[in-house]
């Protein structure tokens, strides 16, 4: 029978397109002869822009029918665009491409002209996201038609018009992200200033937090395993905004171009980090020559125990580090974030009002003898 990929950008909805996925799959199971959709796959993917795992891989070089879940995310999602190149190569010049389905999870997507309309289901009223259908009961009916609908599609599709088979990619990283030409978002640079759970081990008992490179920090862990920078990244693709992950490597130079041409830099910092003295060094350089439109954001995990018991030397760390900031801009250091949710509300804020700054010519962040606003500080235990 026709095998399906399903391509999905990774966020808060993950639960409901798994969902979609196990229902779509007994559907196309039910319309099909044999009966069979063990080769259907699932891959919802974040934006790191690094390596997909082989079996992704090799089922995008296989499936019959490439369905995606269209919405703003998606869109911004580099993965998700490299994703659809991949299956895209496999047609040759003027084939038909129906074995391509654009499904709309929600319908507020600028949708590119070349992906063509995203189906929705049918509706007398204003269209509606898939993503709608299947959280309220009430469109339980419609939801139930539309699977049976898009079944019947891949089914066709998949017996008629599916690509040839192609050799497995093997450096993902290289392949053009098929969305990126159709989007003029304006980047936000979001710096990583952490370290690898090589580094850290120096100066700390749990590495959970952790992994191989910095960028794979994750200080909101167990409630949210994700990577802070995955995190931070899908929040901006949200509000309209492009991205762009790096770490302390050249960190000085990337902050003046982004200075330069008017850029949102945000620092996600690990408040352990200042216990390295290079970074503490390079931290402190940044806090010398001034914050200015740069944000820090600092997470302080209630659930993090040895972050708990040691809160009073890592705010005086920090409070040393960022000297100049602590004293004169406190409103670009914003710390003691202390769950995920907070992380995003503050995240969020930053980011509106970046935005809105790049609409204002020469509009500075508020001066530090201003009203600030401050949210409760977690005070341990």
């Amino acid at each position: 029978m026709p095998n399906f990929f399903l391509s999905s950008a990774a966020g808060d909805d993950d639960p409901y397109v798994r969902q979609f996925f196990d229902d779509l799959r007994g559907r196309v199971s039910a319309n099909s002869s044999d009966h069979g959709a063990e080769l259907s796959f699932l891959g919802t993917t974040g934006n790191r822009d690094t390596a997909l795992p082989p079996e992704m891989l090799l089922r995008l070089s296989s499936c019959d029918v490439f369905v995606a879940l269209t919405s703003p995310r998606y869109f911004r999602n580099a993965t998700c665009g490299r994703q659809w190149e991949i299956f895209a190569r496999r047609f040759g010049p003027g084939d038909d491409r129906s074995a391509m389905v654009p499904v709309a999870w929600s319908v507020d997507a600028t949708v590119p002209e070349f992906v063509g309309r995203p189906l929705t289901a049918p509706s007398e009223g204003p269209p509606r996201g898939l993503r709608q259908l299947i959280r309220l009961r009430t469109l339980r009916p419609e939801y139930e038609s539309f699977l049976d609908l898009l079944a019947q599609r891949i089914v066709a599709a998949g017996e008629t018009v599916a690509p040839p088979a192609a050799d497995p990619v093997t450096d993902f990283a290289s392949v053009p992200d098929a969305f990126a030409s159709s989007t003029t978002d304006p980047p936000v640079h979001l710096i990583v200033a952490a370290a690898s759970r090589e580094e850290m081990d120096q100066v700390r008992q749990d590495l959970g937090y952790y992994g191989a490179e910095a960028r794979d920090w994750a200080p909101y862990r167990p409630d949210a395993p994700q990577s802070l920078a995955c995190r931070a990244r899908l929040l901006a693709a949200d509000q309209a905004l492009r991205g762009e992950v790096s770490t302390l490597d050249d960190v000085l130079g990337r902050i003046e171009r982004a200075r330069a041409a008017r850029e949102i830099v945000v620092i996600l910092c690990d408040w352990w980090i200042m216990r390295l003295d290079g970074y503490r060094q390079l931290l402190a350089e940044i806090d010398r020559r001034g914050l200015d439109d740069a944000v820090v954001l600092v997470p302080a995990n209630r659930a993090d125990r040895e972050s708990m018991d040691n809160l009073a030397e890592l705010r005086f760390g920090l409070r040393t580090t960022f000297r100049e900031s602590w004293r004169h801009s406190p409103a670009v250091l914003h710390r003691d974030i202390d769950t995920a949710e907070a992380f995003d509300a503050d995240l969020a804020g930053v980011l509106e009002e970046a935005r809105n700054r790049l609409f204002r010519t020469g509009t500075p962040w508020p001066d530090a003898d201003e009203p600030v606003v401050k949210r409760p500080i977690l005070r341990g235990p």
